[in-house]
């Protein structure tokens, strides 16, 4: 186990931090990839019976397909919780929607879901600050015109449940893209991209500010917009992707 006087320097304990973000990236994006199928599926299992949600939720005058975001968080938090028995899940008031915990992580995914065509898409993606950590100072979010969003992020860098039971906090996203088929009122999932945020610590030490831009309310809102492209230059594995084929699927990123 660890303790947060293990490490002798914060450099040394940012290493440790990012260390673990890409052993638990890698772990999340395998699970994706080996469930690829299922996923598939799973979250497509919908359109065979239309007759139970089609007209049965509130549709956007701008938007004639159904909300689809249930779908998305639904599937994919069933197969990591399939998919990882012995993380349990921490009852913790704040948050993603899914918080597990592990030997030496709390791992807080949240599903996002977009429809094909969406402008934001492989650009940025929102986030709040119930969804990634802070720093040890509980400073505001930096880019690289400075201070964003109308508080500090919500998580802890980490958290203590006694002696040598510190857990990192990992922030991960998992995009689900689907494409709308209007004439057959089908809507089907084509993409899955898994991103991790960097932990406050590491914002700390090295300069991850390229990686922010205000949100759709502006640099006083409540979210931020976390820009994909940069994020990935930083560290290629932070940002991957699987894309469905006619037949079968393939990492694209």
């Amino acid at each position: 186990m660890t303790n947060r006087d293990d490490f002798t320097s914060l450099q040394e304990f940012a290493d440790y931090i990012l260390h673990l973000e890409k052993e638990y990236g890698e772990v999340l994006f395998h699970a994706l990839y080996k469930n690829a199928g299922n996923i598939q599926a799973w979250y497509n299992e919908p359109n065979k019976v239309p007759d139970t949600w089609a007209g049965k939720m509130v549709i956007s005058p701008r938007e004639p397909s159904a909300p689809w975001e249930q779908v998305g968080e639904i599937v994919i938090v069933g197969v990591f919780n399939r998919e990882f028995p012995e993380w349990f899940p921490v009852g913790l008031p704040i948050g993603s929607e899914t918080r597990l915990s592990s030997r030496n992580a709390v791992i807080h995914i949240d599903v996002k879901t977009h429809k094909k065509g969406d402008t934001d898409l492989d650009r940025t993606q929102d986030v709040r600050p119930e969804q990634i950590s802070s720093d040890e100072e509980e400073n505001y979010v930096q880019d690289t015109e400075g201070p964003l969003g109308d508080c500090p992020p919500k998580l802890p860098p980490y958290y203590i449940f006694g002696p040598s039971l510190l857990k990192v906090t990992i922030s991960a996203f998992v995009i689900c893209v689907y494409v709308f088929d209007e004439k057959g009122r089908h809507q089907y999932l084509s993409r899955l991209q898994l991103f991790i945020v960097p932990n406050g610590i590491l914002r700390a030490v090295f300069n991850y500010k390229d990686i922010f831009r205000p949100g759709k309310d502006g640099r006083n809102g409540h979210r931020y917009r976390i820009k994909l492209p940069e994020l990935a230059q930083h560290e290629s594995w932070r940002w991957r992707e699987i894309r469905y084929k006619p037949h079968g699927f393939e990492v694209t990123r």
